[in-house]
């Protein structure tokens, strides 16, 4: 029988559970982008509960990005010292943890706001250098790896969504030509940064007609898995699919078919809140790791009582004000549940 505690190997990062905490804004930081106390404590408490990897906030390229006054800085003064700080703490509790780099928009040089279908091969260029030197600073400040966000709605999942992308191009038309601009990416990532984890999110399909269908979402997971990608992370706004012990819900019965077609672990994200049901999908899928995200906005460490009872539930009531109103902090329980 699997159990989300589990000691486990995600790629060649080992990990000490299944739980993957995955971050998404971080509005705790001081005026100039620097770390507050907070932030340090936030993440002392999360490693040290029995989390088995750590996905940070989010980052972003560029500062007048839709998302950057909601988002992690890369760029300010201070980054390698406090981040280096942020990963120690992790380390300390043999936590790995990965940089999370997402956004909204890109500014090519011309256009703050270019589209996908907008760019130039030199914008291409430019901004693959900017993603590439982004996994090195990360590395720099003690990460283990980059995961580069190409799900929900942020620029690279427009970029290799078909209902988006309309370029004729070798970056256009082909699943292997829409993903060339992140497998570029990667394999100069794994070919400068040997033994850097490289993480990639993507949506396991969109509503959209001409879109990302559930078939073509897994063509574009073979994709990054040939250009060097370690591990694949399943997200969507919106996703419920907890086992009820008698039929699985088609976003499983689609995770179990990806996870089938890959030789690298596969990381099962939504809306996962308490233990029985979390063991149930390991045990009635082919599933191996899940990530939380929500649940420790509302509680940091509440993993540390699920291990010790044996048993539990988040107190987080997926009210999703935490998400809506871009704070990394949340409504009902504010920063310390203690």
């Amino acid at each position: 029988m699997k159990d989300i505690f589990d000691e486990c190997q995600l790629g060649d990062l080992k990990l000490n559970s299944r739980i993957v905490r995955t971050g998404t804004w971080e509005t705790e930081t001081e005026e100039g982008g620097f770390l507050s106390p907070a932030v340090y404590d936030k993440y002392e408490r999360i490693a040290g509960s029995g989390t088995g990897l750590i996905i940070s906030e989010m980052f972003v390229l560029d500062r007048k990005d839709r998302f950057a006054p909601y988002s992690a800085n890369l760029n300010y003064l201070g980054f390698v010292k406090e981040y280096k700080m942020v990963t120690d703490i992790c380390h300390n509790h043999d936590v790995p943890i990965l940089g999370q780099l997402a956004f909204f928009y890109y500014d090519d040089g011309d256009n703050q706001k270019a589209e996908p279908n907008d760019l130039t091969s030199e914008g291409i260029r430019k901004l693959q250098a900017e993603v590439i030197m982004a996994a090195k600073k990360f590395s720099f400040a003690g990460f283990d790896g980059i995961q580069i966000d190409m799900g929900n709605n942020f620029y690279l999942a427009r970029f290799i969504n078909p209902y988006f992308n309309q370029r004729q191009d070798n970056y256009g038309g082909s699943t292997e030509n829409r993903v060339r601009i992140a497998s570029e990416i990667i394999k100069v990532i794994k070919k400068t940064m040997p033994g850097f984890h490289v993480s990639i999110r993507i949506n396991p399909w969109d509503v959209r007609k001409d879109g990302m269908t559930a078939e073509e979402s897994i063509r574009v997971a073979k994709e990054l898995e040939k250009a060097g990608a370690d591990s694949i992370q399943l997200t969507a706004r919106t996703i419920s699919y907890l086992y009820d012990g008698k039929e699985k819900n088609p976003f499983l019965v689609y995770a179990d078919e990806l996870i089938g077609s890959l030789d690298i672990p596969v990381i099962l994200g939504g809306s996962l809140r308490d233990m029985k049901s979390m063991n149930d999908v390991l045990n009635h899928s082919e599933v191996e790791f899940m990530s939380m995200s929500k649940p420790f906005v509302a509680q940091a460490d509440f993993l540390a009582d699920w291990k010790a009872n044996g048993e539990g539930e988040s107190i987080c009531q997926s009210c999703n004000n935490c998400y809506s109103k871009k704070t990394s902090t949340c409504f009902k329980y504010g920063v310390n549940t203690d």
